[in-house]
């Protein structure tokens, strides 16, 4: 059974704008510090984290940015903005060859992903990306990173496995009014379009594969929210979208927001998805597992029953 894998990154300025690049000891290419999120940690704790292991620098997150789905990887990635709030940059450590700092008009030209740069210093916020991988680079990247694992089993710092963590993708779909918004009905309430995330596709497009199974319609989907249950290991990503206000399926109805008789955590997230959202920052709801394990229970039987 797949399973969704999550990581960071984390672009990190100091007083000069100069971007914190760091060497990668596995493939040998400059690029942002980060990596996989461990069991029993928040997102931002694990940017925070990884920067500090891999550099030497402590940062202050200021927001998430965006969403990057590795195809081929079954990986998610959010990236962190932030600055240098202390520590001491280290020219090299365990996970890195090299760190240093770069004058964004003078970066490396072995830098990777160097678009997830931009995006973090963007005045835009940025739509979540899929990112493509060659079949012949992929192969040669695995390559690398089991000789990497097979290295550090030999000097005994075994890799730990990717955790399993529950992740759902979560629909804000409104009207182009931004008046009415697309919902489920489960009795006398209502809930969320939301879809399990098993790593086969990127969260955004499952969640806009549902739309249109609905509606006839595959949304561009903003992301912006998240819930985390630190504890449960449980997501919730949360994404925004307007669409032409149609005749959807009989599993769907359209009501009016305030008016919605939504379940859990469901209306919170309407509060925060304003009409703006597509330039809004995106926000973080942490450890309210009830509401939210109410709400997929509640969906379970009814699909039992359905």
């Amino acid at each position: 059974m797949t399973f969704l894998r999550l990581g960071v990154n984390c672009a990190v300025l100091d007083d000069e704008g100069r971007i914190l690049l760091s060497r990668r000891g596995d493939l040998n290419v400059w690029n942002l510090p980060g990596g996989r999120l461990d069991r029993d940690e928040a997102l931002e704790a694990a940017a925070t984290r990884e920067v500090r292991e891999e550099t030497g620098v402590v940062a202050h997150l200021e927001q998430p940015v965006s969403l990057y789905y590795w195809a081929g990887w079954g990986r998610l990635n959010v990236l962190y903005a932030g600055w240098v709030l202390g520590g001491n940059l280290q020219p090299k450590t365990a996970e890195a060859h090299d760190n240093a700092f770069f004058d964004l008009r003078a970066l490396p030209e072995d830098l990777s992903w160097e678009w997830m740069l931009f995006d973090a210093i963007s005045e835009v916020r940025p739509l979540p990306r899929i990112v493509e991988t060659a079949p012949d680079e992929l192969r040669r990247v695995k390559s690398k990173l089991r000789w990497r694992w097979v290295k550090n089993l030999f000097f005994g710092r075994p890799e730990p496995r990717y955790p399993r963590f529950t992740v759902r993708a979560v629909g804000v779909v409104w009207d182009e009014d931004h008046r009415r918004i697309l919902t489920l009905p489960t009795g006398r309430q209502c809930t969320l379009p939301r879809v399990h995330c098993d790593g086969v596709r990127a969260p955004w497009d499952e969640l806009a594969l549902q739309i249109d199974d609905l509606c006839g319609v595959r949304p561009d989907f903003h992301w912006v929210g998240l819930w985390q249950d630190v504890e449960a290991g449980a997501f919730e990503f949360v994404f925004a979208a307007s669409i032409e206000e149609s005749e959807p399926s009989y599993r769907a109805e359209w009501i009016t927001a305030r008016n919605a008789p939504l379940v859990g955590l469901d209306s919170r997230y309407i509060d925060r998805v304003r009409k703006s959202y597509a330039q809004d920052p995106v926000w973080t709801i942490m450890n309210q597992a009830d509401e939210v394990e109410t709400l997929v229970i509640e969906k379970e039987r009814e699909h039992d029953s359905g």
